[in-house]
């Protein structure tokens, strides 16, 4: 959440020539509705099964960049998959991703009376799966444009 995963996907995509898909708003297409109203009526687990579905529908699809949610993670099931692609953890200081997201009011997770300490506190709880993916590029102080030319670099090494 807020590391960069579409700014940087829109740009990647562009410089490859390829789609970008982002689940959470390929989810909000299908469900005809916002996250935070899927969160409200149903669930998180609903919607965390709704990304898997979603994820599952996407791993066969050609030339195109798959920007996911941040929690995807959580589910083993989504790591096994994302575990056998090319898969990017963007990675940030919690400081520049709080700054980036406080005005959100889209993150159904932070929808809380103190918002600053809930997304530490998710960032905390997250990390060490973040960190188990292969592939870092830390956002810190780099452009998109940066960020996407060390993803290609490293597509390529």
């Amino acid at each position: 959440m807020g590391a960069g995963k579409t700014t940087v996907g829109i740009e990647l995509a562009k410089k490859l020539s390829y789609k970008l898909i982002d689940t959470d708003q390929s989810i909000e297409n299908d469900q005809s509705r916002k996250i935070k109203d899927i969160f409200s009526e149903d669930g998180e687990p609903f919607f965390r099964n709704l990304e898997t579905l979603k994820l599952k529908q996407l791993i066969n699809e050609e030339n195109a960049i798959i920007s996911t949610g941040g929690g995807i993670i959580l589910k083993d099931e989504n790591r096994s998959i994302l575990n056998d692609l090319f898969t990017i953890y963007l990675k940030a200081d919690f400081e520049n991703i709080f700054n980036r997201i406080k005005q959100d009011t889209s993150r159904p997770l932070l929808l809380t009376d103190d918002p600053y300490n809930t997304a530490k506190d998710i960032f905390k709880s997250r990390q060490n799966i973040y960190e188990s993916f292969k592939v870092h590029v830390c956002t810190d102080n780099m452009s998109p444009q940066q960020v996407v030319n060390e993803i290609i670099d490293l597509y390529n090494a």
